[in-house]
């Protein structure tokens, strides 16, 4: 079992289940003691059994609602109460609802902005004035690819995710925001942002292995193949841990190289053969450089 995070106390939101179970018991495993919160009491519930199962540290209140800033306020208080303090947030809990631009409700907009952006606001406000107290800390946003400034955020440029792709840019923003104005109480903030990632949630979306809907998934990125949740949970761990203490304000994508392409995935050989076949005659040959570029491409 690995101590990177000896000694201290990560308050992760959403921890009912998907990548923030992954997170609390990842955490734990590296000597964090863990306080976790979820809407869903089931859900919830279960991820504290498994993690105190695995010999880990764990505190959960639910159902606990971070829209209500009280319930923010209570879970951070809590933490210090147990454990004395907050060394760690992780803001990773998000509700969302799914339409086109001009199709969308405007209540669906405002839940889908209130629940994946306004709430992780609200969980730093209540968790920052506890950590400037301990002397410094780390804060992490979940953000997403869908944040990146290109295409739709969705596969397939489509715009089913509009609402969301909106909130997690907008994190994005924000923790470069909280990075400066934290930073000199010793506190750093930085966002990971996950591509696809399987989730029970997110499986009817991604396809089973080998399957058409995976494959339209993981075409985009340049690893070839689905993220999982502990791709994340090794982020959020260094994060969290003092191995990034020089790092503050800095949007870590883990995406296997979705951004990198600009959502276009492997190198496409057949447009590539296309455009060497047109441009190939003057790139190939020193001596027309000094031939205005607009004269050999015939303009």
């Amino acid at each position: 079992m690995g101590k990177r995070l000896e000694g201290k106390v990560a308050v992760i939101t959403g921890t009912g289940d998907g990548i923030a179970r992954t997170l609390a018991l990842r955490f734990a495993a590296e000597g964090a003691s863990v306080v976790g919160c979820d809407i869903n009491e089931e859900t919830a519930a279960e991820t504290l059994r498994l993690v105190r199962e695995a010999g880990g540290a764990m505190e959960c209140l639910f159902p606990l609602d971070l829209t209500e800033e009280a319930e923010a306020d209570r879970l951070m208080r809590h933490a210090v109460d147990v454990y004395g303090g907050i060394d760690i947030l992780y803001n990773n809990a998000m509700a969302m609802r799914m339409a086109r631009p001009l199709e969308m409700p405007r209540a669906d907009f405002d839940f889908t902005l209130t629940n994946t952006l306004t709430i992780g606001w609200i969980a730093t406000k209540h968790a920052a004035p506890h950590m400037i107290e301990r002397g410094g800390g780390s804060i992490i946003f979940a953000g997403s690819i869908s944040g990146a400034t290109f295409g739709s955020g969705f596969a397939g440029n489509g715009a089913q995710v509009f609402a969301y792709s909106v909130a997690k840019s907008a994190v994005i923003r924000m923790a470069i925001a909280l990075a400066t104005e934290l930073g000199p109480h010793h506190i750093r903030v930085n966002v990971v942002s996950p591509g696809p990632i399987m989730t029970p949630q997110g499986a009817p979306v991604y396809g089973e292995e080998g399957s058409e809907l995976r494959h339209a998934m993981v075409k985009h990125n340049l690893v070839g193949r689905i993220g999982y949740p502990d791709d994340i949970a090794n982020a959020g761990i260094f994060l969290g841990s003092d191995e990034s203490s020089y790092i503050t304000g800095h949007n870590l994508q883990v995406d296997g190289g979705y951004a990198a392409s600009g959502g276009q995935g492997m190198p496409d050989s057949q447009a590539i053969a296309v455009i060497d076949e047109a441009v190939g005659g003057f790139l190939s040959v020193d001596s027309q450089w000094a031939t205005p570029i607009g004269a050999v491409l015939g303009s």
